[in-house]
């Protein structure tokens, strides 16, 4: 089934406004790549994880984002008389690759919070698989909603409940995510440097800010005028470059940061904290 961005004619600027940010995106975690590959050895071994596990999330984002915009530029032909950009007859554009690579991000990211907090041992993995097992659920309930794009936008016959159902479903396993993910935080703060806790606070709101930006994303073909509207796809793969830039790259960096003030401290042997104190 067509997405909902398939049925839209858009402007010359429109397209290439999307176009650019495709572009843009793979630029930016090809760079991420190189910093994280290239700084990983500057962390302690116990906290060099997340740089590592920041290069793996760039790989498979600059691959699929790759994807997307080869997908973008081939589907969407020129017509010069009236300088739009249509979808090309049996071609197909599919924003559902999206949901591809944060299956495989989000259990990434997640995994490397746990580590720059400091879980090891059993205190890691009975946060680890809660958060693996409902962030993997919130994108599989969430990719088959935006199958009915179309039907909720007003551009295809047929149900649309499916996509306020399927989308309510990811939202709900999004809450209880968070709560597992707000309790690692205040668990893992409490022994971490004090010099550390503002950095690893403001890395929890970012991902929060981008988050819920994913989700109110996935509602914007449900929204009347809006989601009938080729600006509105726009802002739309607009705000999924800044959602993805944020919480992959910057949020990357973030705990690498992070992760180099921990090892300060623990090369140092003091800080108010331990660095070799374990999570409970």
């Amino acid at each position: 089934m067509p997405n909902y961005e398939n049925f839209f004619v858009f402007e010359y600027w429109q397209y290439e406004v999307i176009r650019h940010a495709f572009t843009f995106t793979v630029a930016v975690f090809a760079a991420a790549l190189v910093y994280f590959a290239m700084s990983a050895r500057d962390a302690a071994p116990q906290f060099r994880t997340t740089s590592y596990i920041s290069a793996v999330v760039m790989v498979s984002a600059t691959i699929e984002l790759a994807h997307l915009f080869v997908m973008w530029d081939r589907t969407f032909e020129y017509d010069a008389a009236s300088h739009t950009f249509s979808r090309a007859e049996g071609l197909i554009f599919a924003n559902g690759y999206r949901y591809a690579n944060w299956l495989i991000d989000v259990p990434m990211l997640l995994t490397q919070f746990l580590v720059v907090l400091g879980f090891t041992g059993a205190a890691f993995f009975s946060r680890w698989w809660k958060l693996t097992v409902s962030g993997v659920a919130m994108i599989i309930l969430g990719y088959i909603g935006q199958y009915y794009e179309p039907q909720v936008a007003g551009f295809l016959d047929g149900p649309s409940a499916p996509f306020w159902i399927w989308g309510g479903l990811s939202w709900l396993v999004f809450f209880y995510l968070l709560y597992v993910a707000n309790e690692a935080l205040k668990t893992g703060l409490s022994q971490i440097e004090e010099e550390a806790r503002g950095l690893m606070r403001n890395a929890w709101y970012l991902l929060l800010v981008t988050w819920f930006t994913y989700g109110l994303v996935y509602l914007v073909p449900g929204i009347p005028v809006i989601g009938q509207s080729e600006t509105w796809v726009v802002v739309r793969q607009l705000a999924y470059t800044f959602a993805d830039v944020t919480s992959k790259a910057i949020f990357g960096i973030m705990l690498a940061r992070v992760a180099l003030i921990r090892t300060r401290h623990l090369e140092g042997g003091g800080g108010s904290g331990s660095a070799t104190r374990k999570a409970a």
